[in-house]
């Protein structure tokens, strides 16, 4: 079992000083269906519908949304809420009227003019047990305790926030670079990455059914008034997506391999291409001492 760090999705970047420029022949199964979700427990589904299309220029994101779509959300396999298209900081998601519930399996599919009809099903995980986080100002360590229940195999996405004390709520305002420490995280000590990421996905191998408390190691000093750590159980084929996308990722941004190996992202869609998948979020939260 390796530790996973998920990254946000990015293109290959080959020298930020210079360009290169190289002819590739990448095989394309034709246009489909991109269907992308992380639906997240007592959430609105948030469902990004988009069109594939052939690789031509490096670090060109912009693929066609497809807001004509017929989009269905199914809850166990009966219909759950209509999704109505909405425009959220610039990009079109199909959003539902409910919010999603705990432990429920939801299907979403997808029909487009001229395209083949997709579909994507997962069930969402338990909620992570978290507690007694800690940090010390000026110090660059971060703790709190995760519970791991022993009946199922977990695996969990970690992410850290500064925040606020707004109207006395704390409000996460933004994350965190960090990593496992070293020195303290003996469940994962053969594992642990070098570098500081702003999120870490983790399986549950080594600490199943166990009380494990988790230190993370900070890039820079604790230097603010307030911490919100963020534990999100992932369903299986979530954590899969991230693990693969992450390896896709890595593979791009090493500066000496200009070409890499192609690794694939995984997918749970039949007949095209994204993920449907699963989420359930805990967060807690301390003032820095």
């Amino acid at each position: 079992m390796r530790v996973i760090i998920f990254c946000t999705l990015t293109l290959l970047i080959l020298s930020a000083a210079c360009r290169q420029d190289a002819n590739l022949h990448l095989p394309y199964e034709g246009d489909r269906i991109v269907l992308n979700t992380f639906i997240q427990a007592d959430s609105p589904v948030y469902i990004r519908v988009t069109r594939s299309e052939p690789v031509a220029v490096l670090n060109d994101l912009q693929f066609d949304e497809l807001p004509q779509a017929r989009v269905t959300l199914l809850e166990n396999g009966v219909h759950f809420a209509p999704v109505h298209w909405q425009q959220i900081n610039g990009r079109g998601y199909f959003v539902s009227e409910l919010p999603a519930r705990p432990g429920q399996r939801y299907t979403v599919t997808v029909a487009a003019a001229g395209l083949t009809p997709v579909s994507g099903s997962d069930s969402l995980p338990a909620q992570p047990v978290i507690h007694s986080l800690s940090a010390q100002r000026t110090a660059n360590s971060i703790r709190f305790i995760l519970e791991d229940p022993a009946a199922a195999t977990n695996y969990y996405r970690i992410r850290l926030y500064k925040a606020d004390s707004v109207d006395g709520v704390i409000q996460p305002y933004q994350k965190i670079d960090f990593r496992l420490d070293p020195a303290y995280n003996n469940n994962f000590a053969d594992i642990i990455s070098d570098s500081y990421y702003k999120d870490v996905v983790i399986h549950d191998e080594r600490i199943a059914g166990k009380k494990v408390l988790l230190v993370l190691q900070t890039r820079d000093q604790v230097n603010y008034d307030y911490i919100v750590a963020e534990v999100s159980g992932l369903s299986e084929s979530g954590y899969k997506y991230l693990q693969s996308l992450h390896n896709q990722v890595e593979n791009g941004q090493d500066s000496t391999n200009i070409l890499g190996q192609p690794i694939k992202v995984y997918t749970n869609i039949e007949n095209g291409y994204g993920i449907v998948a699963g989420l359930h979020a805990s967060r807690i939260s301390c003032r820095v001492r």
